[in-house]
């Protein structure tokens, strides 16, 4: 690697997951022309990756939120396009992340042409906020993860229901619930039962998990929504 190179990742490497991320690049030479690389694995182990080519200024450096991609996995002014162009290195695999516990951790780099790393640097995107308390649940029928933001209350509510496979999902309701909603997600089939085909949904599973948000203590009861994913 470059000792000159910096790759910078602004406001800061450590983030919330639905952050902008501003991505620099400076130390280059005048109108170089390099190659950016992120990658990320999910919880599955499939390793995702995007790949963009960039010329830079007359100054050696290179703002993704100014400078169009050349070639790559997208072209143009995309500030978070090596995000959102991310494709797996497996066929007709979908980036899997459904626990929130642990950030998305994305490592961004920067080559020469000839395939050289010239600098390198880490992003963690959180799932959880500060002050945000993540309870699993298990009441009746309801079999899910209960969001809570920080603060007295009342919030607004939101009963997330994840219908892929049939499974659980954290992510969207660790993420509403860090900008201020309680939020329980909840598998769509209901029980102990994460089978992938759904045949039939009983509407009382929605009844009891919308009743068990009334009984919360922070919940505003006049504000609570469905979510359907």
């Amino acid at each position: 690697m470059s000792s000159q190179v910096r790759l910078r990742l602004l406001p800061r490497a450590r983030c919330m997951f639905d952050e902008p991320l501003q991505v620099k690049v400076a130390g280059l030479r005048s109108r170089q022309v390099v190659t950016l690389r992120a990658k990320a694995t999910d919880e599955k182990g499939v390793m995702f990756s995007s790949m963009a080519t960039y010329k830079a200024d007359g100054s050696g450096e290179v703002d993704l939120q100014r400078d169009p991609s050349l070639s790559g996995t997208y072209t143009g002014v995309q500030p978070m396009g090596l995000l959102w162009s991310m494709r797996p290195d497996t066929l007709h695999k979908m980036f899997k992340k459904t626990c929130s516990l642990n950030p998305q951790v994305v490592k961004f780099s920067v080559h020469e042409e000839e395939g050289g790393m010239l600098a390198e640097a880490t992003n963690e995107r959180l799932l959880v906020g500060d002050g945000v308390i993540r309870r699993p649940v298990k009441d009746g029928n309801i079999r899910g993860v209960l969001f809570t933001p920080p603060g007295e209350g009342p919030f607004p509510a939101v009963l997330d229901l994840y219908t892929f496979g049939g499974g659980l999902s954290e992510k969207r309701a660790s993420l509403l619930a860090s900008r201020g909603f309680v939020v329980l997600t909840v598998a769509l089939c209901g029980h102990d039962d994460m089978a992938k085909n759904i045949k039939e949904v009983h509407l009382d599973y929605f009844e009891e998990a919308i009743a068990f948000l009334k009984k919360q203590d922070k919940v505003s009861t006049g504000h609570i929504f469905e979510n359907l994913h």
